[in-house]
C-alpha cells in the first residue's frame, strides 16, 4: 500500500538527501542506537495507524505490517554503517520528523484504499 506509492519514494529520496546529517558525526554521541529509534518509530507509527484506521481489512493490516518490516530494511540500507551507531539529538529529531511524513503518506494511502 505505502511502499508502492510515489509519496513513499519521495520520502525515501528526502531521507537520502539528508544523509549529511549522519556523516562526519562524532562517535561520542550518547543517544539511543539509530536502529532502535527507527524500529520504535515504525512500531509507533503502525500502532497509531491501526488505531485510527479500524475499518481496514485483516488482509490490508497484514500487508501494512509487512511493509513496516520492509521500511526498516530500506532505512537500514540507506544508513549503512550508521545503523548501529548512537544517534545525536539532531539525528533523533530528524528521524522523528521523518516518520511524521511517512505517517501522513500512509494515511493518504489508506484513504485511497478505503
Amino acid at each position: 500500500m505505502l511502499l508502492n506509492s510515489e509519496a513513499y519514494h519521495a520520502c525515501i529520496g528526502y531521507f537520502a538527501d539528508n544523509l549529511a546529517l549522519f556523516e562526519g558525526v562524532n562517535d561520542a554521541a550518547a543517544g539511543d542506537l539509530i536502529a532502535d529509534i527507527v524500529s520504535d518509530q515504525v512500531a509507533g507509527m503502525l500502532l497509531t495507524f491501526f488505531q485510527q484506521q479500524r475499518h481496514l481489512s485483516h488482509k490490508t493490516r497484514l500487508q501494512v505490517m509487512a511493509e513496516g518490516d520492509k521500511l526498516v530494511e530500506d532505512i537500514e540500507q540507506i544508513l549503512g554503517r550508521f545503523w548501529e551507531k548512537p544517534a545525536t539529538a539532531a539525528q533523533a529529531e530528524f528521524i522523528n520528523e521523518y516518520f511524521l511524513l511517512l505517517k501522513n503518506s500512509l494515511d493518504s494511502q489508506a484513504s485511497i484504499h478505503s
